[in-house]
Formats: C-alpha cells, sequence, structure tokens
C-alpha cells in the first residue's frame, strides 16, 4: 500500500510561494460505511456485521450527542474529537455573547504520545509514498535501482 502523491504549482501571485512545487496526496476511493464494515470483518473477530453496524451506528450517535454536551472523547490511542467554534468578534467584551458564535467544527487531534504516535512527522515516516508520474509510467521511482545496475 502507497500513498499517492500528485504535483501543483501554487498559482497565488500574492503567495511568497508563488510558482513553487508542491504535493498532494490524492485518494482512489472513499469506502463507504458498509464496505468499512465489510474490511473490518474480514480480520480475525468473534463479532459478525451486524455486531460491527450496531455498534459503530451507536457509536456515532452518542459521540455527536457527547461532544454536543461540551465534552471532548479519547479514541483509546488514536486520538481525541471534540467541536471547535468559529465567532463573530466583538471590540467589547460585555458585547460578546454565546450568539455570536456562527459555527461549530467537528476535529480530531491525533494521539502524539502513545501506540500509534500520529503526529504529522511519523505519519509521514510510516507512510509508503509514490509519485503520480511513477504510476503512470512518465518517470521511474527513485527507488527503482538504475537501468544498468546489473550490468556491471
Amino acid at each position: 500500500m502507497k500513498m499517492i502523491t500528485k504535483k501543483y504549482q501554487n498559482k497565488n501571485t500574492k503567495s511568497a510561494a508563488y510558482n513553487k512545487w508542491y504535493g498532494r496526496f490524492i485518494y482512489t476511493e472513499t469506502l463507504t460505511w458498509e464496505e468499512f464494515i465489510y474490511l473490518i470483518c474480514k480480520r480475525p473477530s468473534p463479532f459478525g456485521r451486524e455486531t460491527f453496524l450496531g455498534v459503530l451506528a451507536i457509536l456515532c450517535d452518542c459521540l455527536i450527542d457527547i461532544l454536543l454536551d461540551s465534552k471532548r472523547v479519547q479514541f483509546s490511542d488514536l486520538g481525541t474529537f471534540y467541536l471547535s467554534a468559529e465567532s463573530e468578534g466583538e471590540e467589547v467584551k460585555d458585547e460578546f455573547s454565546a450568539d455570536d458564535v456562527k459555527k461549530a467544527h467537528l476535529r480530531f487531534l491525533p494521539n502524539m504520545k502513545r501506540t500509534y504516535r500520529l503526529d504529522s512527522k511519523t505519519l509521514r515516516n510510516k507512510a509508503s509514498l509514490i509519485d503520480l508520474d511513477v504510476l503512470n509510467g512518465i518517470k521511474k521511482d527513485s527507488n527503482d535501482e538504475p537501468d544498468d545496475a546489473n550490468n556491471g
């Protein structure tokens, strides 16, 4: 399994990064709920598909209810779900009220300390990457041996 990267050029003329090239991840598909459950069920477990469907459906409902009750939810070593507020600013403290909050954003903070270590650098080091141009046969993978490696 490899994460696929695609090159893009910054075209924002107001940016200090104008005309520089960067990489983005591209995705081959988005799994549906059913496909995700199917993959979970392929792993060794005493539980069947219906059990996973039920547990995960309840988990989703409960997660939202708990977050809306001003609580965070930590998923074992994976990380923590929480809500953040987007609000209008007021010049004077006493003029600000909860009504000034316009949006609530669902956020996820990956765990940085335990089993999974989901910080950005660790995830990058765990990821095997391949450039889209390599997949399309436009160029060779930098990890491949040169064509004449066996001729010497």
